[in-house]
């Protein structure tokens, strides 16, 4: 009683933007001592009223929950299963994995030992990946706990004050405008009806206008489609040119040493994002954005899933109301990695993986990104499954089954879990498809090799402006055996960026490496 009493007080003192996250963080506090002291009921009763906020579905806070649970009456099945489900919805560590494990095990017999492991040694790894795209990240409870394995980590202590007071409420426009200021009082803003867009130096007011008012778009998107649950504060985006400029900001912001591999990431305390945008191509935004508010209601979302959708909306167009995935440079990568390709099945079984290995993750630390990347050896198997989710995503999205497979992984998965955790994930999207995993994967294989390609326009800036002479076929790469992406039409404008034994490399808008032969090029006059 006295806990659930000053929770109640505390709670009415707070502004409602605050009172969001501070109700999160005194529950967990609250839950914290009573697992700690040990009493499981309170702790049980905390927790599972904790999981339903929003961004309450958090790995210490399943752990907590499932061992507590384990060692009560009438609830234990549901504690062993929610240990076996964080297997899967969860990028936890090796040893943490080992963890979870045994207590999953201990959890099915007849005598439940004391809890082997402590909730502070339960550790994700969140890495930036293979293309540099970043992840979602909670501050640590624990003062040693890293917030990641390399290339983003913890390195500065910082109070969680810090990031609440960045918290304006909706209706505190004027709030917004002193909080942009006072952050970077030399950089452009915009507040828009949900954000505070902050440019350091790499956009005009119309520019970031015109961003702002997509933002606002894609948050009521993500709300109609994967009914997320928007927050009752501003989200803060902040956009740089480069990723060792994301690297600075990440240190002074939240304390996190970022290598310059990671052009974006959202941090949830302060409900922001920090991406390098050095165009007015929002995308990479628009990626870390499905990460920061799908964890809302999905926070123990399958990796396939999770950055299958995340990056769906890298490269995007719009259909009314609805935002919806494009082609984009992944299909090169899953081209080209066709070897490693993993089936469906495998696909969706996969349990977190990224950079699982800390001898990988210190290999390719402070490698810079560049297009073959996913030619390295140590990387290929992991580029292949992350363009193989990104093109799952566009394919169930074509066929008009994406948003059924997400509700029913996120309501049905932990709930009707019947088996081991990936096995009922592939039950519940065959039922959704209405055929089983291998036919899904010859039907996929289909559609990919007869997709038509919904490509990007070249750039005109960056390299030295070209017209082509003729009809010319665009390629992957710079010979006639490479794959063919599409014919430019005589007279189409192109930056080339170099030319190298008769074949001109450029970039499409999304990014995307091209060639095309350099006897069908001509320059412009400046």
């Amino acid at each position: 009683m006295r806990v659930v009493g000053a929770l109640l007080a505390f709670g009415l003192l707070l502004t409602p933007a605050a009172a969001q996250g501070e109700r999160r963080h005194a529950l967990f506090d609250a839950a914290w001592a009573a697992w700690h002291a040990p009493d499981y009921a309170v702790a049980y009763r905390l927790l599972a009223e904790l999981r339903e906020l929003p961004y309450g579905k958090q790995p210490v806070v399943d752990y907590m929950l499932a061992t507590s649970a384990c060692r009560l009456a009438g609830v234990r099945d549901y504690g062993a299963r929610l240990l076996d489900w964080m297997l899967y919805g969860y990028p936890l560590t090796a040893e943490s994995r080992r963890r979870v494990a045994f207590e999953r095990d201990q959890c099915r017999e007849p005598v439940i030992l004391p809890v082997s492991a402590q909730p502070g040694e339960i550790v994700e790894i969140r890495s930036a990946g293979m293309t540099g795209f970043g992840k979602t990240f909670y501050w640590a409870t624990q003062e040693t706990q890293p917030v990641a394995s390399y290339p983003i980590r913890r390195v500065r202590e910082m109070d969680r004050a810090t990031f609440t007071e960045r918290l304006v409420p909706l209706d505190e426009v004027e709030g917004a405008r002193s909080l942009a200021t006072s952050l970077a009082p030399r950089a452009s803003h915009r507040v828009t009806d949900r954000f505070v867009l902050i440019s350091h130096g790499i956009h005009d007011d119309a520019t970031l206008e015109e961003m702002g008012q997509t933002l606002d778009a894609f948050v009521a998107h993500l709300i109609a489609t994967y009914e997320v649950v928007p927050p009752p504060h501003f989200l803060r985006v902040e956009l740089v040119p480069d990723g060792w400029a994301v690297g600075q900001l990440a240190l002074e912001r939240h304390g996190l040493d970022v290598s310059s591999a990671t052009i974006g990431y959202a941090f949830v305390e302060d409900a922001s994002v920090i991406g390098a945008v050095p165009t007015a191509a929002p995308g990479t935004v628009l990626h870390e954005l499905f990460h920061l508010l799908v964890r809302s209601n999905f926070g123990d979302v399958p990796q396939w899933l999770d950055e299958g959708i995340a990056s769906l909306y890298e490269v995007w167009a719009r259909r009314g109301d609805v935002f919806v995935g494009r082609e984009n440079w992944r299909r090169q990568v899953l081209e080209t990695t066709w070897d490693a390709r993993p089936d469906m099945g495998t696909l969706i079984r996969s349990e977190w993986f990224l950079f699982d290995d800390p001898a990988q993750a210190e290999a390719l630390a402070e490698l810079e990104p560049h297009e073959m990347l996913h030619d390295l050896p140590t990387g290929r198997e992991q580029a292949a499954m992350m363009a193989m989710a990104r093109y799952t995503a566009l394919y169930l999205q074509e066929r008009g089954q994406l948003v059924d497979v997400y509700r029913a992984l996120r309501d049905r998965g932990l709930a009707d879990l019947d088996g081991a955790a990936p096995d009922h994930a592939v039950a519940l999207v065959e039922a959704v498809l209405g055929q089983p995993v291998a036919a899904v994967d010859a039907d996929f294989v289909a559609w990919f090799r007869g997709a038509p390609r919904d490509l990007a326009p070249p750039r005109t800036t960056g390299g030295v402006l070209h017209l082509t002479t003729g009809n010319v076929n665009l390629r992957t790469g710079p010979g006639t055996g490479y794959t063919r992406l599409t014919t430019l039409a005589v007279g189409t404008r192109l930056a080339v960026i170099e030319t190298i034994d008769g074949w001109s490399r450029l970039e499409l808008e999304d990014g995307t490496r091209a060639y095309v032969s350099a006897d069908f090029l001509r320059p412009v006059a400046p």
